[in-house]
């Protein structure tokens, strides 16, 4: 993150033990099940709050977390298409029929950083989405159950067959996270768990990217130990143990890799 800003990531890697057996979000679930002090809240017990408004998914660590998961479904992959169509319409033109991997394309083309950062702007869009979903929710359930000093977290699920990479996921939620409008201001931490695509570690082995995202001095460094210990669990439960990703030696440390990776758009 750049100086000053007031958001912080940490990238871990959850090593790759062979396919799983179930999908992601089905797993989660069952993850945060076995957690310490967690309740779910849709459980009988909480129906008196499902009247109205929106309330989140769980209560973690004795009510310390308010917590909302949410998996991305869908990938706005044929506008990218058109925009970088319309990009290859202008001079020098570039004439391409069938496949292409979009990398091949940009560089060296006047305006194709503005291009590219238009990409992970639509990239990111379903990440925003459901950051903005969870919002509402997480404030409902702190002010229904009078948690005011509970943190807000949004579990975000990204699995096969989607497209979002980690470097887009990362960025998508920094950006909703210090906009003025919306302002996210229920959400202090965000998990984005990937198995969309692996990465490679520096001694050559492949696996899952978890990313946490946090309001920099917003919440005690207890929280902060949770998450870590939440991401140790979460390893554990898949059979495995976490390893840290240095991605401030450049965003490439998160290249995915993957069947259907790099993304490759159709063009005509």
């Amino acid at each position: 993150m750049a100086p000053g800003d007031n958001c912080r990531i940490l990238v871990f890697v959850r090593p790759v033990d062979g396919q799983p057996a179930r999908g992601l979000e089905s797993r989660m679930k069952a993850f945060l099940k076995t957690g310490e002090g967690t309740e779910r809240l849709d459980d009988r017990q909480f129906s008196v709050l499902h009247g109205s408004g929106q309330i989140a998914d769980y209560l973690l660590w004795d009510r310390r977390f308010i917590a909302e998961m949410k998996a991305v479904n869908g990938y706005p992959s044929d506008r990218i298409s058109r925009l970088v169509s319309e990009e290859l319409r202008k001079e020098p033109r570039v004439f391409v029929m069938g496949s292409v991997g979009i990398q091949r394309i940009l560089p060296g083309r006047e305006d194709g950083e503005e291009v590219n950062r238009m990409m992970v702007n639509i990239g990111g869009r379903p990440i925003r989405k459901l950051l903005r979903q969870a919002e509402p929710q997480i404030a409902d359930t702190r002010a229904k159950l009078q948690l005011p000093e509970a943190a807000g977290l949004a579990i975000i699920l990204i699995d096969r067959p989607q497209k979002v990479e980690a470097g887009v996921a990362a960025y998508a939620v920094r950006e909703a996270l210090q906009a003025g409008e919306p302002l996210l201001h229920e959400i202090d931490f965000v998990w984005v768990s990937i198995e969309a695509h692996t990465v490679r570690l520096p001694d050559g082995r492949l696996g899952y990217p978890e990313l946490v995202i946090w309001r920099a001095n917003r919440r005690p460094e207890t929280d902060r130990a949770m998450m870590g210990q939440m991401f140790d669990a979460w390893a554990a439960f898949n059979g495995v143990e976490m390893d840290h990703l240095d991605h401030t030696l450049g965003w490439e440390t998160l290249t995915p890799i993957g069947d259907g990776w790099p993304l490759v758009l159709k063009l005509h």
